[in-house]
């Protein structure tokens, strides 16, 4: 997303907890600092995923639903989604 290549995390888009699973396609590489602010519902992931992680998304709204994966990636989040 940033470009950096140090400090990479492995960021679910989909957390355990929210549903989701170990799968590769349910997670995406970001540095720490955007990892952090994904976690939190402070980053919007849609511009950085389509198209080139489309398999993601796809993989993301098979958990959640069309919907719950736009709020979720958006960074549009109720209070009980920012597990």
């Amino acid at each position: 997303m940033c470009g950096t290549r140090a400090r990479i995390d492995p960021a679910h888009l989909v957390p355990r907890g929210l549903g989701g699973c170990e799968h590769a396609l349910c997670v995406v590489a970001l540095c720490r600092r955007h990892h952090r602010a994904y976690d939190r519902g402070c980053l919007d992931l849609v511009p950085f995923l389509e198209p080139r992680h489309r398999a993601e998304v796809a993989h993301a709204v098979g958990h959640l639903g069309l919907i719950g994966a736009l709020r979720r990636l958006s960074g549009r989040r109720e209070a009980s989604d920012t597990a």
